[in-house]
């Protein structure tokens, strides 16, 4: 998939050889052409009064014969129902159009092996005209788009070109094998049929957003998502990190500070640890032990210049990587306080076990990749990704991908205080985030978590499961789910605000129902919505929080097309 929005790879080579012009003209000429003709008949049309002669090359000017073309009226929109008819250009890659007199679309395909080229030349034929042109292929290229569905489900196509496409349920969609160019975009529901021109230089990312029939389509461009820069031993970088959060994490300084007994925080020199090795424990043998045979016990141990050795180290430690790749966790890597794990500027992957916190505070996770663990049964044993309990506080995590998990991927839980996870991506688990323990395990009032930019997609549950405690969640985007985006239970407040839904649930308030189908009332929650977007309608179906706001600062954005699209390219691991 790509990155971007719409992405043009190429341009159009339309390039007329005054040779190669006046051969085909010979060509035409001596009636060599007419075994290529579609027999006056293009496009619906009756009996032809103009003529067109074409050949077609490879990009290295090399004749390209056995092309695919086909000529269609400049403003065709296909009904899905049926492609328009090819015609073949013969083995010099010359081939004849007759057409009434108008503007056409001439898209040309080539194909040999597996290598696809294609082009696209805008045609105006006059009455009694003859055109003679010779066209290049290019690279054939791509049109993604992911529109924010609202009310009614667009149909989207390509004018001028056999190209008809029915966004999924996320309105998404790919238009591909198209050749080199710029298209006019066509967009139709069932009240309005809009349209747009879409301009592209190679390399442009634009959006579109055609969800609401009230207004205009806007066309927007978004920047490609900068790769993070790796900081380089630079603290005045592990600063500007710093500066960047946002919610109850806010007072976290990991590698810069230091909790005290009280778990108070302050400012501290921390040192530097660099990972250099991708392993995590060395199996050695133990010469102090050996058998009758005289063969040595063996014993693991934490191998040198690991994660591992760095995250275990007593004090503030910065923990920066030398080297991109999987660090295959073989047991799960317990965090006490004051450190920085900081992926940026590399590709860090943690498998294995995952990492829990325990009675920590002053914990940063910054540009971290989560995959698939060493325990992949579904069932209650399996370890988190991610685990923050036991009265932890104080934690942050940014910009990390949870790639994929059996159950749940991070959970915040047992008195945990203090944590923000913002611009993460959560994807192919049950659950992305578990906030509590339900309310029969034990009741967890105290706890609180910031949620802030973060995208759940091709979740089988839930994007947020709130069991008690006070969840503040803002600017996410949620898709792709088949149970709630925010399940806000057992007592929980939850203040909901300017949340992109493309889910048909955007929030449940209890977490059990009875055989019926009935929910259980003492399992239910509070949540209070603003200025969210939802795909189903009504944002004022759910309960008060009973007065609950976060009490820090904070800056939410419209939860609009823009914003949404802006979470999706920017979240995650850079």
């Amino acid at each position: 998939m790509m990155s971007s929005l719409f992405k043009i790879c190429g341009r159009l080579h339309g390039i007329a050889s005054g040779t190669l012009a006046a051969s085909a003209a010979a060509l035409l000429a001596a009636g060599l052409l007419s075994a290529c003709s579609n027999d006056g008949k293009v496009a619906g049309g009756t009996e032809a009064e103009s003529t067109i002669a074409l050949q077609v090359q490879l990009a290295d000017g090399t004749p390209a014969g056995h092309s695919r073309v086909r000529m269609l009226p400049e403003d065709f929109l296909s009904d899905g129902a049926s492609l328009a008819e090819w015609t073949e250009s013969d083995e010099s890659g010359f081939v004849e159009f007759s057409a009434e007199p108008g503007k056409y679309a001439v898209e040309i395909r080539n194909v040999k092996g597996s290598n696809a080229a294609g082009a696209v030349l805008n045609i105006s034929l006059d009455t009694n005209a003859s055109a003679i042109d010779t066209v290049k292929l290019g690279e054939l290229s791509s049109i993604e788009g992911f529109v924010v569905p609202g009310s009614t489900s667009p149909v989207v196509r390509v004018v001028g070109l056999d190209r008809f496409v029915v966004p999924d349920s996320t309105g998404h969609f790919v238009i591909d094998s198209l050749p080199a160019g710029n298209f006019k975009v066509n967009f139709v529901d069932s009240l309005e049929n809009n349209s747009v021109t879409l301009k592209f230089a190679p390399g442009d990312t634009l959006y579109v957003d055609c969800s609401d029939p009230d207004s205009e389509i806007k066309v927007f461009k978004q920047p490609e998502p900068d790769a993070s820069k790796y900081p380089d031993k630079d603290w005045s970088e592990h600063a500007a990190l710093l500066s960047q959060i946002e919610g109850y994490a806010v007072g976290t300084l990991g590698a810069a500070g230091v909790t005290d007994s009280l778990g108070e925080i302050s400012k501290a020199e921390g040192e530097i640890c660099i990972v250099t090795t991708t392993e995590d424990y060395l199996i050695v043998e133990d010469t102090t032990e050996v058998d009758s045979a005289g063969v040595a016990a063996t014993k693991a141990v934490i191998a040198p210049g690991s994660l591992r050795e760095c995250a275990y180290k007593d004090g503030p430690t910065w923990v920066l990587f030398e080297k991109s790749g999987t660090y295959n966790l073989r047991s799960p890597l317990r965090l006490k306080k004051d450190k920085t794990i900081d992926g940026r500027g590399r590709d860090i992957r943690i498998a294995g076990m995952g990492i829990l916190t325990d009675v920590s505070s002053n914990l940063i996770f910054e540009n971290l990749t989560f995959t698939a663990p060493a325990i992949t049964v579904l069932d209650t044993s399996s370890r988190r990704a991610l685990s923050i309990h036991n009265g932890s506080h104080h934690i942050w995590v940014d910009h990390c991908t949870f790639e994929e998990y059996p159950l749940v991927e991070l959970d915040v839980k047992r008195g945990s205080y203090g944590v923000t996870v913002s611009w993460s991506r959560f994807e192919n688990a049950q659950t992305g985030v578990l906030f509590g323990l339900p309310a029969d395990i034990i009741k967890e009032p105290d706890q609180k978590l910031t949620m802030h930019h973060n995208y759940f997609v091709n979740l089988s549950e839930n994007g947020i499961r709130a069991h008690g405690g006070s969840l503040h969640a803002y600017n996410n985007l949620f898709a792709d789910m088949e149970s709630a985006g925010i399940e806000c239970a057992d007592s929980a407040k939850c203040f909901i605000e300017s949340n992109v839904f493309n889910i048909a649930e955007a929030v449940s308030l209890y977490s059990l129902a009875d055989a019926d189908g009935v929910p259980v009332d003492t399992t239910f929650g509070f949540a209070n919505m603003q200025g969210n977007r939802l795909m189903a309608g009504d944002e004022g179906a759910v309960a008060d929080s009973l007065g609950y706001k976060p009490d820090y600062k904070y800056s939410a954005d419209i939860a609009d097309a823009d914003n949404a699209w802006f979470v999706k390219i920017d979240s995650g691991a850079l």
